[in-house]
């Protein structure tokens, strides 16, 4: 009989083996004298009984027809004169794919044959193969049991062939450690199948507090203390801080979801409040009769004055004074420059002005609507209006 032949892919998918494993219980009645034996061979699935009166090995095979292998194997029991039992354990060729060489084997443990044949078996699989010998018979085929899974580690997927076993074992195998913060979504200490897909997401909470400010409103109020026109800050606006602290899901580094935990007012705004003035300013009277309103930075530029159109301006002056002094004999002692309740410019008792110098020249004097003005400057608007004054004011 030929020897069988099996191929194995080492360490990666399977290895078959082969177990033959033969118990002749050979019982005969037979007659106290009697030279007869029953002989019960066993050879893979056949199974041949004959009677004899050779008990010689090499007969009873001759009288079978079974031949024996270069690496066969022959297990003979005698039980008393009656009956012989003999196993032949055939021998298995089994390929190496890693190592490109043919290995032979007889022995009757699976797993001792694989490793004379130079594969290695995880503990797992040496168990498995145990279990399957166990449950199956000596006459069952045995395969090793290794089963390809498919695993997403925090993003990355690796699909492998792991021995049978847990998963925790399968984790263990490949080399994959668990964090703390580690998800798994399948019980670890379930076995592994074929084709499992296993995922393990690293989740991450963080806290994050953020504020941002709240603007306030501006309202605005009657007051009769303050002149029509004029305006007044009665409370300074203030902004408020709106604080929110929400909870951030992190899975394998990335933002997953947001969760709003708390949103406060931690300061409320203070809202501003402007007077508006609502008394009526009086009219001056001059000594010549002519009644007009008061020229302000509320009522505008180009007011109608005593003596022409009228507008402000504001700025230093201490060029303009100095000029006066030193070339058109406007001494300090006499003459000092300070600025009047109101916001006017004086020197002396007179508001500086500013006026077409062909019509009115330096160090005249001049009818306001906010009392005499002492012309100490010019400006472009006289080539338009040689008649416009500009008052000097601090607005």
């Amino acid at each position: 009989m030929e020897n069988q032949k099996k191929t194995l892919s080492a360490g990666v998918k399977k290895a078959i083996a082969v177990a033959l494993m033969g118990a002749v219980c050979l019982t005969a009645a037979v007659s106290v004298g009697s030279l007869s034996k029953k002989v019960t061979v066993t050879d893979s699935n056949e199974t041949v009984t004959i009677d004899t009166i050779d008990p010689n090995t090499e007969a009873i095979l001759t009288k079978t027809g079974i031949e024996l292998g270069q690496n066969d194997k022959l297990v003979r029991t005698d039980d008393g004169e009656s009956s012989v039992g003999i196993s032949i354990i055939r021998a298995v060729d089994v390929d190496n794919t890693d190592s490109n060489k043919t290995a032979s084997f007889n022995e009757t443990s699976v797993a001792d044959s694989l490793l004379s044949a130079g594969l290695t078996l995880s503990s797992n699989e040496s168990l498995s193969l145990a279990a399957a010998l166990e449950t199956s018979g000596p006459e069952a085929e045995v395969k090793l049991a290794r089963y390809e899974i498919t695993v997403d580690v925090r993003g990355k997927k690796v699909t492998k062939y792991v021995p049978a076993g847990t998963v925790k074992n399968a984790l263990t195998f490949l080399g994959v450690e668990l964090g703390e913060n580690d998800l798994i979504d399948v019980d670890v200490n379930k076995n592994v199948q074929e084709g499992m897909a296993i995922e393990i997401k690293n989740v991450v909470f963080k806290e994050v507090t953020t504020t941002s400010e709240l603007s306030f409103q501006t309202t605005y109020q009657d007051s009769d203390e303050l002149y029509v026109g004029e305006t007044s800050t009665a409370v300074v606006g203030q902004t408020g801080v709106r604080t929110v602290v929400t909870k951030e899901k992190y899975v394998n580094g990335h933002l997953y979801s947001t969760e709003t935990l708390s949103d406060t007012v931690t300061k409320e705004p203070v809202n501003a409040v402007i007077l508006n003035g609502t008394k009526e300013k009086p009219a001056p009277t001059f000594t010549d009769g002519y009644i007009y309103p008061y020229l302000t930075s509320t009522m505008g530029r180009n007011l109608n004055g005593p003596s022409g159109q009228e507008t402000y301006y504001n700025m230093d002056m201490s060029g303009v004074v100095s000029m006066m002094r030193n070339y058109y004999g406007f001494s300090e002692e006499e003459y000092p420059y300070w600025v009047r309740e109101d916001g006017c410019k004086m020197l002396g008792d007179y508001i500086m002005v500013a006026a077409g110098l062909d019509v009115r020249p330096r160090g005249s004097l001049v009818q306001t609507s906010l009392g005499i003005g002492l012309v100490c400057d010019t400006g472009g608007f006289a080539y338009s209006d040689p008649y416009q004054l500009d008052i000097a004011t601090a607005w």
